[in-house]
């Protein structure tokens, strides 16, 4: 039986509303739908319980916010999300050229692109990683994003179709965990692999680790992939700023020499924890795991 606490979901709206918002936003800036926010919002936040419980949970039990925070930051955190959801539309929509983005560091990024080697990009649900196959586009290397595989048709469709034209190949997750293997092909080719690293999307292989001062589950497949191969390994969060703005952050998460594979992984899952963390310091209305997430009651 699944764990109730894993994320069973997929990208919202149905078929047409996923069709209006591409068709739409290949003509007009995200910004023109912003506004719409502030009357779909209020609805969400009275009807969409269980997300919004999860949030209220994160403010109140995890952060440890006061009540009325917790739901000024609930209502914050559904505004950015909102936000976030629009702007990934117009990105599908083939438009990431509207967006700013300010990579910290991107000589690591460059360097590790320019090796023969593979190199594996940790991601998580926090702020937009779907800028990252825009942002990282290199002519060198093939960067393989792996995607959850439930979508809608005509949405996968243009996914497809958008970031194929930029060196980008999209990797559905599968329920048999056989994308695992195209990983690893991948990285065995020298190619880059980005991958979310907070859900376990029904993998039974994980590591429970202190995460905000509560235990959480975290997958371990792709670090282990990464520690038994030796390749580099950079946690990548996007995260949304004010209007059309969005900051990369980059932080390389390091092994020693002479460490087994058991230690390799414990070190790079807890120093992706800690990545995770310190981001959320800074933008903690930008976590979007909309689910009962903590292995608490």
């Amino acid at each position: 039986m699944a764990d109730s606490r894993q994320w069973q979901g997929k990208t919202s709206g149905g078929k047409f509303g996923q069709r209006f918002l591409l068709t739409f936003l290949k003509h007009f800036k995200v910004t023109v739908l912003y506004p719409t926010l502030l009357l779909i919002i209020p609805f969400c936040l009275l009807f969409a319980r269980k997300p919004n419980r999860a949030l209220y949970h994160y403010f109140h039990d995890i952060r440890g916010y006061g009540r009325w925070r917790s739901l000024r930051s609930t209502a914050r955190a559904a505004y950015t999300f909102g936000k976030v959801v629009i702007d990934k539309f117009a990105i599908w929509a083939g438009r990431s050229d509207q967006f700013r983005i300010d990579l910290q560091h991107p000589e690591i990024t460059q360097q590790l692109l320019e090796q023969d080697k593979g190199v594996l990009i940790a991601g998580s649900h926090i702020g937009n990683f779907e800028l990252l196959g825009p942002t990282l586009q290199h002519n060198q290397k093939k960067i393989n994003v792996i995607i959850y595989g439930g979508e809608a048709e005509a949405l996968s469709r243009q996914r497809d179709f958008v970031f194929g034209g930029n060196n980008v190949n999209l990797v559905p997750v599968t329920q048999d965990m056989s994308h695992l293997f195209t990983i690893k092909n991948a990285l065995d080719n020298g190619e880059v692999v980005a991958i979310l690293c907070d859900r376990l999307f029904g993998s039974p292989k994980k590591k429970t680790v202190d995460f905000i001062g509560k235990p959480a589950d975290f997958p371990i497949g792709p670090f282990r992939l990464a520690a038994q191969m030796d390749i580099p390994v950079l946690s990548v969060f996007m995260m949304k700023e004010r209007k059309r703005n969005y900051t990369g952050y980059v932080v390389p998460l390091h092994t020693e020499a002479g460490m087994a594979v058991t230690q390799k992984v414990d070190a790079l899952v807890e120093q992706y924890v800690k990545s995770l963390e310190d981001t959320l310091v800074q933008y903690p209305c930008q976590w979007f795991n909309l689910y009962d997430f903590w292995n608490i009651e």
